[in-house]
């Protein structure tokens, strides 16, 4: 039998080589087939020769760890891994069916946080105001945040953003989303603003030619902000308002959902947050519809009944 780990490995190859997934991507993919690994190699079993019980123990084992939603996540790189033991003829086609017949966790999806424009002043006022920070430091949060507001950007997207992606005479940046993709966002003028007097405050604009190749947010000494340092940023100041989510997550779903709400279809919103299929962008359409029956029931003279 072919050990699991020299499977892992290969796999872990192909996705960074084939599917030319990002190194972001590809630790996820091996921390999700790792607990699975050390289930099989605990209770001695044949991974080539999986069955349905053999996931369902598995899942059983996670229960008190792992929720339904990040389990349906590990169960989707399963399916994935094992698509790839099918096409290396290392499994037949009735072990491959009984993966990726597993049904999959229901979990209730919930309906995304998002920040009204005043909401989003309000943040911008707070960091203003903020007696203990200094004016650059409050200029590059402020501008980090818009930039997340007006874009729509993930964190890792936000956070890999060097000077020379920028376009200020457009409005447009080049953002390297999942799978190693290329798009292009856009932000508003106050956020370029924002944007040029933070790179003013750290001697980068007038556009310096040799700051192009450095990270767009970085800290005084010109370290790049990690992923860590900027969801820290974003937590720290959506937590001074009342909100169920903080993360730059939070941000992004305010960007898709004004919008959706200002009548934007939900294929071009889906272009812009660089999804690849209509049905992760479709959770906003639920967004729509309550803020059209809290419209209703304000305004139309049957609202109440």
């Amino acid at each position: 039998m072919k050990k699991f780990e020299n499977s892992k490995n290969e796999f872990l190859s192909f996705l960074e080589l084939d599917r030319g997934y990002s190194v972001l991507t590809i630790s996820a993919y091996r921390r999700d087939i790792e607990l699975y690994q050390n289930f099989v190699q605990e209770n001695k079993l044949n991974y080539l020769k999986a069955k349905k019980e053999i996931i369902f123990d598995f899942q059983s084992s996670l229960q008190d760890a792992v929720g339904p939603r990040s389990f349906a996540r590990l169960l989707s790189a399963l399916r994935t891994f094992y698509k790839f033991l099918h096409m290396e003829n290392l499994i037949n086609d009735i072990v491959f069916n009984e993966i990726k017949l597993y049904p999959s966790p229901k979990y209730k999806k919930s309906i995304p946080t998002f920040l009204s424009k005043n909401q989003i002043e309000e943040i911008i006022k707070k960091i203003d105001s903020d007696t203990k920070g200094n004016d650059s430091i409050k200029a590059r949060n402020k501008a980090l945040i818009m930039l997340f507001f007006t874009s729509g950007l993930r964190l890792n997207e936000l956070n890999s953003i060097k000077i020379r992606d920028i376009d200020f005479s457009n409005n447009s940046l080049k953002v390297v989303g999942k799978g190693n993709k290329q798009r292009m966002a856009n932000f508003d003028n106050y956020t370029k603003n924002l944007i040029i007097q933070y790179l003013t405050y750290f001697k980068k604009y007038p556009l310096v030619k040799k700051a192009y190749n450095d990270n767009l947010f970085v800290h005084k000494n010109n370290k790049a902000l990690s992923r860590y340092n900027i969801q820290y940023i974003v937590m720290k100041n959506l937590k001074k308002l009342t909100l169920n989510t903080y993360g730059p997550h939070a941000l992004r779903h305010s960007f898709a959902t004004h919008l959706l709400n200002n009548g934007v279809g939900l294929n071009a919103i889906k272009s812009l947050l660089g999804h690849e299929s209509l049905s992760s962008t479709q959770i906003y359409t639920h967004v729509g519809v309550s803020k059209l029956k809290e419209a209703i029931k304000k305004s139309h003279p049957r609202g109440e009944k």
